[in-house]
């Protein structure tokens, strides 16, 4: 294409530049006869692009606004963490009874104490919660200095807040999946731009020249078109694609996978999300004041939500584990045991359930079984931590086996399923396995990322379970292990609702079909 074949926005806006020197974008969407603000940014692009214009100063803001949630909070008058500071300051000490205060729902308030243990304005101890801060904290801030203007109508620009209030916005403004964000933050780059000695001699090149795109009947009839230049077409340029429906590439990775352990003779668990406290940790010897039964780690159902009890010799053979030892000649964790907390409804915060149910239901002696167990955890969103995520499970049972068959499953989920280049084993603890290990991957990126646990299941967790050979067991990360296979760096992007992010991954079925020789 000649550089003097301008479209009329172009010659539109490169005729201002020419005529009045540097503008800011604004005076020259203010004063040129653009007619709107996309017509001047495609005009600005297609001219930078040839070189007719070049940029010669650069503002960019970063304004505020509230997200789905953030309207949903603002409507309660405060923000949680402002109102469950105040409720302790105030004497109360305990979340649950806080939790009854219907300004918010449950889980809201459990992700406020979150915030507020971490920035150290709570603190939790044996008698419960306690303040630590008085006066204004950085919440109390964030309320008056961002829902305050915004809720009378006012722009908040980023770069106007204190640091530690733009760092809680930047934190609660997810740069992905914005349905259910409490805060968004727009970024807009206004340029400066001036012609360029070729823009000003295309310019007055086609200054007098009318530029013809299409064909009309009108141009025709009127001869307009004999003293006209027709704007020349690249035929080149690829055409739009057309997309088809597929399945979602976490789908297919999940299928593969599935696939993969059928093929190798196992067979598949499955269970409920909605799981006892009994399976989802009392079988697998947890002890009841375990800190990973925390609501920061665990989602407890609303009271009334029931799940099926185990069996009553199931039952006190577990709870006599926790209590003596049982017949396992241990000497079990030294407690009373809770009927009541065993059979509390919780969301699976573990794939291990479904191998203590599969235990416990008279297994094939050998036997092998695998389950892609769904789970749920109060996690922190982050490169490599979701909320909701998938763990491939698995326990190998019979006489004779060994940490030396597991080590061999461990590097086949490591090469196979994962295409890891380069993976290590770490010694590690976990109350229902002796010995453990982690598994960790190296991620080209992001470095070495925990792939999961396994180990042996200790006697505390088989013979109450009616099982007296050797159990191997894991459970890995299949997100974390997506990650690689899939060739992404952050595990948010395995939920993304961008099609075009989608699109661009692609499932490796050469890593995935066949294992790499050593």
């Amino acid at each position: 294409m000649e550089q003097r074949d301008l479209h009329p926005l172009e010659k539109m806006l490169l005729g201002y530049l020419v005529e009045h020197g540097s503008a800011s974008e604004e005076r020259i969407r203010e004063e040129s006869e653009l007619p709107d603000e996309g017509s001047y940014r495609r005009a600005a692009q297609w001219l930078l692009s040839r070189g007719l214009v070049r940029e010669t100063g650069r503002r960019e803001t970063a304004e505020v606004r509230l997200g789905p949630l953030g309207r949903e909070l603002a409507s309660a008058g405060t923000i949680p963490e402002v109102a469950l500071l105040e409720k302790v300051r105030a004497g109360e000490t305990d979340l649950r009874r806080i939790q009854e205060d219907g300004t918010f729902h449950r889980g809201r308030w459990g992700s406020a104490l979150g915030a507020l243990l971490g920035s150290g304005d709570l603190r939790k101890g044996p008698e419960g919660l306690s303040a630590e801060s008085e006066g204004e904290s950085v919440f109390h801030r964030y309320w008056n200095l961002v829902y305050g203007p915004l809720l009378k109508g006012e722009t908040v620009l980023l770069e106007d807040l204190p640091e530690d209030v733009a760092a809680v916005v930047e934190d609660r403004s997810p740069k992905r999946s914005k349905r259910r964000a409490e805060l968004e933050v727009h970024r807009e780059a206004s340029l400066t731009l001036e012609a360029t000695d070729e823009g000003r001699e295309a310019y007055r090149a086609s200054a007098d020249v009318t530029t013809i795109g299409s064909l009309s009947p009108g141009i025709l009839r009127s001869g307009e078109w004999r003293d006209a230049r027709f704007r020349r077409y690249r035929v080149d340029i690829p055409p739009a694609r057309i997309h088809t429906g597929a399945l979602h590439p976490y789908r297919q990775f999940l299928d593969r996978v599935r696939s993969r352990f059928v093929a190798l003779g196992f067979s598949e668990m499955r269970g409920p999300l909605a799981e006892s406290e009994f399976w989802n940790n009392d079988a697998l010897f947890m002890p009841q004041f375990h800190p990973a039964r925390d609501i920061h780690d665990v989602y407890y159902l609303e009271e009334g939500c029931s799940v099926e009890p185990p069996d009553d010799g199931t039952y006190g053979r577990v709870a006599a584990v926790h209590e003596d030892g049982g017949d396992t000649r241990g000497r079990g964790w030294g407690y009373t045991f809770s009927r009541s907390q065993a059979l509390r409804a919780v969301m699976r915060s573990q794939g291990t359930s479904l191998s203590a149910r599969t235990l416990a239901s008279h297994p094939d002696v050998p036997g092998k079984y695998f389950g892609m167990a769904r789970c749920f955890r109060y996690d922190q969103v982050d490169a490599t931590h979701l909320p909701d995520f998938f763990q491939i499970e698995g326990i190998v049972l019979g006489e004779g086996i060994g940490l030396t068959h597991l080590m061999g499953l461990l590097r086949l989920f490591a090469v196979e399923i994962a295409g890891a280049e380069d993976y290590k084993f770490l010694p590690a603890y976990f109350p229902f396995t002796e010995p453990s290990v982690e598994m960790h991957v190296r991620h080209p990126k992001l470095g070495w990322v925990e792939g999961g646990g396994a180990g042996l299941f200790r006697p505390e967790v088989c013979r109450p379970l009616g099982v007296e050979v050797p159990v191997i067991a894991w459970g890995l990360g299949l997100d974390r292990l997506a990650m690689l296979a899939l060739g992404l760096d952050d595990i948010r992007d395995l939920v993304t609702p961008e099609l075009s992010r989608l699109r661009e991954m692609t499932v490796r079925p050469d890593e995935l079909l066949r294992g790499r020789e050593d």
